[in-house]
């Protein structure tokens, strides 16, 4: 099969040769105008799969190396030895993650995206007519996002899943989406795992926005298995490998690493997780800036460093703290204890528009939410994720919503109570 480099090797295009320009783009045909010698090159197609997207891969990619090595210091080990088409799927840390898993292919991946990018206006028409990634709603049994990928792969394409559905909060992987492994087994197709490590501190799923720090960030196929090699396994024998090959723990490789992250407001956006005091256990109460959190309740505060480490408390890692201010959670559900979501907005999703439904301060209790004069049982919600920092998503027997509170504010804590609320009463079942 050809690939992008012989495409590349054969057009002659330079690192950074911005006077050749796309003079057409359509469904039909991809030219490109060469100045150098004044004459037309068709950009040939590769067994069928798509030319637009053969070309912005081309074309994009020294970008997207650069934003990597100049931003994060990243660097990537190629994937060799590949299947003639396959599902890659990786581990999730960073909102670069995209650009860190396709510098190390050559082929062209259709990526799966989250639906909230669909409401981003012009930049996601760009995104769609550059990328044509495929949509999944999160929070919702995604039957349409499946269908769209198997039939990307049983055309001969390459598509990459972000395993987790979410990027992860405290360092280390999340839970792999249900299901996932019947999809490989269902496409029959190769499989490559692939793991992004360092992300988690070079830009935390709590650090506010655009807050990203300049460290070692690393990325490599972990695993390469053909569609033979997976017709030979169960289904739980692929959720092992995908689980085992996928899996990392920030902490832990920091501890025999040491990898400076620097930055100048590394804590900041911290109270997006946190949500318990670790002096007085106090809710809602810490505010971060540059390298400190403080409760504004007892004046007890806590420093992020540039290793990832907490010090001024016992918990030495986020993930530390994080667990316990779980087990609390899990103690409060027990107790019935509500939590509170202050200034919050209620929106239904309604073909990619966000409807307003109410505003003020949002309620969980072990049955229900209750934002204003809304209540939502939630034995109605079959699903429950994340997108962002503050935006709850859910969906239930009739609606698609978005809980969303302000800067400042933690929605995590929902996410988290009606996770310990499930696992209850499915241990009474």
């Amino acid at each position: 099969m050809a690939d992008l480099s012989t495409l590349e090797q054969n057009l002659k295009i330079p690192f950074f040769d911005w006077r050749r320009i796309c003079k057409k783009i359509d469904k039909k045909t991809v030219w490109w105008y060469n100045t150098n010698n004044n004459k037309k090159t068709f950009l040939q197609e590769v067994d069928g799969l798509s030319k637009k997207l053969n070309f912005f891969t081309a074309l994009l990619r020294p970008v997207g190396y650069t934003v990597a090595k100049l931003k994060f210091k990243y660097k990537y080990k190629k994937a060799k030895d590949l299947p003639e088409n396959y599902i890659v799927l990786s581990n999730h840390v960073t909102d670069f993650d995209p650009i860190f898993v396709g510098l190390s292919f050559d082929r062209q991946m259709y990526y799966v995206a989250s639906e909230h990018i669909t409401r981003w206006g012009w930049l996601y028409k760009v995104l769609n007519f550059v990328f044509e990634p495929i949509i999944r709603y999160k929070a919702t049994v995604a039957a349409s996002t499946v269908m769209d990928i198997l039939r990307k792969v049983r055309k001969g394409n390459n598509v990459c899943i972000f395993a987790e559905g979410v990027r992860n909060w405290d360092g280390v992987t999340a839970p792999v989406v249900p299901a996932t492994a019947q999809l490989i087994k269902s496409a029959r197709c190769g499989l490559v795992t692939y793991r992004i490590e360092g992300g988690y501190f070079a830009s935390p799923n709590w650090a506010s926005s655009g807050n990203t720090r300049r460290g070692k960030v690393y990325g490599a196929p972990v695993g390469v298995y053909t569609k033979e090699d997976l017709a030979k396994m169960t289904v739980a024998e692929i959720d092992e490998i995908i689980k085992r090959d996928l899996h990392e723990d920030a902490y832990t490789r920091q501890a025999v690493e040491r990898n400076r992250y620097p930055s100048q407001k590394r804590a900041e956006g911290m109270e997006s997780l946190i949500f318990l005091c670790p002096h007085c256990h106090a809710h809602g109460t810490l505010a971060s800036k540059k390298d400190t959190v403080t409760c504004s309740a007892c004046g007890g505060s806590f420093t992020y460093d540039e290793y990832g480490m907490l010090d001024g408390i016992p918990y030495k890692t986020v993930y530390e703290l994080n667990q316990w201010q779980r087990g609390e959670l899990a103690k409060d559900v027990e107790n019935g204890i509500s939590y509170t979501a202050p200034n919050a907005s209620l929106f239904t999703i309604e073909g990619h528009e966000l409807k307003a439904v109410c505003e003020g301060d949002a309620h969980i209790t072990p049955d229900t939410i209750t934002i204003s004069d809304v209540t939502i049982p939630l034995s109605t919600i079959s699903d429950m994720g994340m997108h962002g920092r503050r935006t709850l998503i859910f969906s239930t027997t009739d609606n698609y919503y978005e809980l969303k509170v302000p800067k400042g504010q933690n929605m995590v804590k929902f996410m988290y109570y009606r996770e310990f609320v499930k696992a209850k009463a499915e241990t009474k079942e």
